[in-house]
């Protein structure tokens, strides 16, 4: 009997493959879905993958996709729409478990002088754009903001630079509206460099993440000059993560969801709000940047009370005067 299985191929699958192997995980491996065994199911790259995706999704097994962006962001949302309510969906995103976040989101939940006022995330990619990269490069950094704002989004305004010969923008920027703070992301393709930076704002710190930094990936800044006599920020480094442990801490998380309903809650409303945003986000561009509410799914009743008051409103045209006959 296997505790997972791995479908298909790719250097995302063999590398789950190969750190279960070492925490001594039994694995059935295949290329197509086989309904032999309950286990959880770890999709690589395969043909049909959004079909097997279905499949899986269907029989009511725990799913890690591992190669997220070759399905489409509405075909995903879709997934999780049909999941049962003890059912785990995990999408493979090494960005959300960079040591640097975690230690960021640790200090958020315990400080709350660390409480962030505002965020802005800048993701600057060398590959040329493409509709299925630019949605994908959203959803990545939509969750990032998510997870340290620890709520989601109410309403965003957005704006884009569309590339004439490759049928997508090439630059996308967002302005989120939250419960108690606003956030800003920027995403580019086809740049120059690649940069992957995250500021953390608090009332009198500031937290900055540099995912490309192995040397320094994270620096705390008090903006109080007189709090730091001796320098106001400090530099925390740390040993830059290998693909290896950034892919067991996302199968150990995606395990852990297969067994506490909670988490693979969780885990399901933050994918499917970034995608409710990445959708209010195309309304706004097509609205010259307007600011447009999101359908958060599961909103709390302060988060409903908060989105009422983004909704657009309808415009009420003055009367015509009356004519002069």
């Amino acid at each position: 009997m296997a505790d997972v299985t791995i479908i298909g191929g790719g250097s995302a699958a063999r590398t789950s493959a190969e750190v279960l192997t070492r925490a001594d995980f039994a694995l059935h491996r295949t290329f197509e879905y086989e309904d032999t065994d309950r286990s959880p199911v770890i999709l690589g790259e395969v043909p049909a993958a959004l079909s097997i995706a279905r499949q899986v999704v269907a029989s009511g097994r725990h799913l890690l996709i591992a190669n997220p962006m070759a399905i489409a962001p509405d075909r995903l949302a879709d997934l999780f729409e049909q999941r049962r309510n003890a059912q785990s969906i995990f999408l493979r995103s090494e960005r959300r478990f960079h040591p640097s976040y975690h230690f960021t989101t640790t200090l958020i939940r315990t400080d709350a002088t660390w409480h962030p006022r505002y965020l802005r995330h800048e993701s600057l990619l060398t590959e040329q754009a493409s509709p299925g990269l630019v949605r994908w490069s959203l959803s990545e950094a939509l969750t990032l903001m998510a997870s340290l704002a620890g709520s989601n989004p109410l309403a965003v305004s957005a704006t884009s630079v569309h590339h004439p010969r490759r049928n997508a923008p090439d630059h996308f920027s967002l302005s989120l509206t939250f419960r108690d703070l606003s956030a800003f992301i920027e995403v580019g393709l086809g740049e120059a460099i690649e940069r992957r930076e995250t500021l953390i704002a608090a009332d009198d710190r500031k937290a900055f993440i540099d995912e490309l930094n192995s040397s320094v990936p994270l620096r705390l800044i008090a903006d109080d000059q007189r709090a730091e006599p001796y320098g106001a920020a400090r530099w925390l480094s740390c040993e830059s993560p290998t693909r290896e442990e950034i892919a067991r801490q996302q199968c150990l998380a995606f395990l852990d969801a297969t067994r506490q309903q909670s988490l693979a809650q969780e885990e399901a409303n933050l994918w499917t709000n970034a995608f409710s945003t990445i959708h209010s986000a195309e309304e706004s561009v097509n609205n010259s940047g307007a600011e447009m509410p999101v359908e958060l799914t599961r909103p709390t009743e302060a988060e409903k009370k908060e989105i009422s008051l983004h909704q657009p409103r309808p415009i009420r045209l003055a009367p015509a005067p009356p004519s002069s006959a």
